[in-house]
């Protein structure tokens, strides 16, 4: 293997995570009730059908109410963001959750992403559900012994608050014979916590010591840092080399693009949409250069190596409003003719990765989890195409920050390592299925 097919592999080629993604061996949902860490993404504006915090729930239950919107189990009304759902009780907490579709009482209830609590253990955000009758959004206790509380509610009438309602009484709303349980949606979070990291982004070796280094930042201040692998663990790993990355909403390892034997990364600016491309090891803002524009219409930019054969790496991203698949080819990614659409329907993916080659073809995969089961799938280059596509876990819906990193292990096969989004625990995993018996806890606060 050539170096600059090492340095490629090396970048292991991650993609950025906001919302969302654990293997099948991870804890029932139950355990997720007492949970009181949070996911570092939450803290700020969710993503459709990723985590959310308790407070940004009330604050999009708030956006309907007042607005007079007509109970109609046929139209639809737009949250803030522009997107659609249905005007009845259950669209309107699926609104609140910023889920991907309108549930129905009866899909809420049966839904793999609720689960039942205690009455008493309700907290802002959370719904008493009557299973063919009404939904309610859970707003506060408002009494210490938790006899009376809050909520939000779409009936008959308007979206409406109500205050004092008796959790004794039988009945909410204009519907005398619910039997009202109370729900927890499992990507909900408490409060967000001032640590954490965000944007974990494999770059290839940066040290010398040949083995992955891993950038992230911390979400609390900004900072960017560095981290040695193979075990990326705690301060004394870590060296910070920039500030001021929160302006920053995607950074992606892309391996060598400048020729120099030193892996590069891209990054999209919050502010402006626009694409800058950073020389490593220490990716300063001084050095980078503007490559491209309207960067903000793409999600899941994911690196994913040389696809085409002239030596310089590729990266793969998903169109927002249309969920097309497209390559980008480098050294600087032009949008228009300079790019080519490979796949179609990749806005029903949450997360992309590029890991390296699985299968020893010679070609990286990438590895995708979906929006609505959480399952995992490898899809094989250089097109990604459906037909190539191959499940290999459950329950990657919560793990966030996914990120491949080569092989760390020394067996010849890429590993990857990902966070769990309620415990902030960063955990590596074994390729070429990254099954959960692979798992190894390597980090936490993460």
């Amino acid at each position: 293997m050539n170096a600059r097919v090492r340095v490629l592999s090396a970048a292991a080629l991650a993609a950025v995570v906001l919302g969302v993604t654990a293997p099948a061996q991870a804890a029932a949902p139950a355990g997720l009730a007492t949970a009181t860490a949070s996911v570092s993404a939450a803290a700020a504006e969710s993503s459709v059908g990723g985590y959310i915090t308790r407070e940004e729930v009330i604050e999009r239950a708030k956006y309907w109410y007042g607005k007079s919107i007509p109970y109609n189990q046929g139209a639809t009304y737009p949250d803030s963001d522009g997107k659609n759902y249905r005007t009845d009780c259950s669209g309107y907490v699926s609104m609140a959750w910023h889920l991907t579709t309108s549930l129905s009482t009866v899909t809420l209830a049966d839904s793999p992403d609720t689960f039942e609590i205690p009455r008493g253990d309700l907290k802002p955000g959370d719904i008493l559900n009557s299973y063919y009758d009404h939904v309610i959004l859970f707003e506060k206790w408002d009494d210490a012994a938790k006899t009376k509380f809050s909520y939000y509610s779409f009936g008959a009438t308007p979206v409406r608050h109500v205050t004092g309602a008796s959790i004794t009484a039988a009945t909410w709303d204009s519907h005398p014979n619910g039997d009202y349980k109370a729900l927890r949606y499992k990507r909900i979070v408490d409060a967000p916590v001032d640590k954490g990291m965000t944007n974990l982004t494999a770059v290839g070796d940066l040290t010398g010591d040949g083995v992955t280094d891993i950038i992230a930042v911390e979400s609390s201040t900004g900072d960017l840092y560095r981290y040695s692998g193979p075990g990326y663990v705690g301060m004394g790993a870590r060296t910070k080399i920039g500030s001021n990355w929160d302006t920053m909403s995607t950074i992606v390892g892309t391996g060598d693009v400048t020729g120099d034997g030193v892996a590069d990364i891209i990054a999209v600016e919050k502010a402006t949409g626009d694409l800058y491309r950073y020389p490593g090891p220490h990716y300063n803002g001084g050095a980078r250069v503007l490559i491209g524009a309207n960067w903000d219409s793409m999600t899941n930019i994911t690196g994913v190596g040389d696809l085409t054969g002239d030596g310089v790496p590729e990266i793969i991203a998903v169109e927002k409003s249309t969920g097309n698949l497209y390559r980008y080819s480098g050294p600087n990614y032009v949008g228009g003719g300079g790019r080519v659409q490979i796949g179609n329907a990749w806005n029903g993916m949450s997360t992309l990765v590029g890991v390296g080659d699985l299968t020893g073809d010679g070609v990286a995969e990438i590895i995708a989890v979906e929006k609505s089961t959480g399952n995992l799938y490898r899809y094989s280059g250089p097109n990604y195409n459906g037909g190539t596509k191959v499940q290999i876990g459950n329950n990657w819906d919560v793990m966030t920050n996914i990120t491949g990193v080569g092989d760390i292990t020394g067996d010849g096969v890429p590993d990857l390592v990902a966070v769990r989004a309620d415990t902030q625990k960063l955990y590596r995993y074994s390729g070429p299925t990254f099954n959960g018996g692979s798992a190894v806890e390597i980090g936490s606060g993460w």
